[in-house]
């Protein structure tokens, strides 16, 4: 599930004796000791769904990633990996505090601001590898903590003015694969997919990325990959049923 995971392959693309889970691709049979692999990427990611908490009916919100930049209040993200021969453990985290409005229906105007953090902790094991491909199975979990508050003015009502708040925090188990193909000395491609929830939190939670990286030096690549994190939660009355997804820039240190 991690972007961290899949683009540091582009650190190593133009080293064809190097291995390992994902970062770098390395014969199973060599072992290279820990290697650490560091990133901090913008996440451009617009948000839409349906959310709602206790008092409030859920209200349909929709902040595309291209307006981002007037919506968002605050953010942060980055990912660590550690590896060693066929294992790694990855860490990653989404910081996203949003504001906006909407009109959901006729004579009707709600103001939304969320302020939310997304990581997950996986363990990865490569199950294939050999000089220019990496395909590696992940288990891991992802934990969404979310503070939301609603404002929905109508003025055609007696009440003109309702607004709630509320706040969750929970954690769903997922499994899932991520893909790395060295292209060449220096470009490489991606993806990556998880599954997860199971009803143990959200009824459903899954994962998508894909895209394009490209070394710069030994050590240093970036990458540009489109990402896309739909969590389908209800408990009592707070419901967020929402994709967030767009482009994420990333760049990856490897030391």
């Amino acid at each position: 599930m991690i972007l961290l995971a899949l683009t540091t392959a582009a650190v190593h693309a133009g080293e064809p004796a190097t291995v390992s889970p994902t970062p770098q691709i390395t014969p199973a049979h060599e072992s290279s000791g820990w290697e650490f692999t560091t990133a901090l990427y913008a996440p451009l990611m617009g948000l839409e769904g349906e959310i709602g908490v206790a008092g409030l009916a859920p209200s349909h919100v929709d902040v595309p990633f291209d307006d981002i930049l007037d919506n968002l209040d605050a953010g942060l993200s980055g990912a660590f990996e550690a590896k060693k021969d066929r294992w790694s453990i990855t860490v990653d985290a989404i910081w996203l505090k949003l504001s906006a409005a909407a009109n959901p229906i006729a004579s009707s105007y709600v103001r939304f601001s969320q302020d939310q953090v997304m990581a997950s902790l996986s363990v990865g094991y490569e199950i294939y590898g050999s000089e220019s491909t990496s395909l590696d199975l992940v288990v891991g979990a992802a934990l969404n903590s979310i503070d939301v508050d609603l404002d929905l003015f109508t003025p055609n009502l007696p009440v003109t003015t309702r607004s709630a708040s509320g706040s969750q925090e929970w954690i769903d188990p997922f499994v899932g694969l991520r893909f790395t193909q060295r292209l060449g000395d220096r470009w490489s491609i991606f993806a990556n997919g998880t599954y997860g929830g199971f009803d143990v939190s959200s009824d459903e939670y899954w994962q998508a990325l894909a895209g394009i990286g490209y070394r710069l030096t030994d050590s240093t690549s970036i990458a540009l990959a489109y990402r896309i994190i739909s969590v389908d939660y209800h408990q009592g009355g707070f419901v967020y049923d929402a994709e967030t997804s767009g482009p994420n820039l990333g760049l990856i240190i490897r030391f």
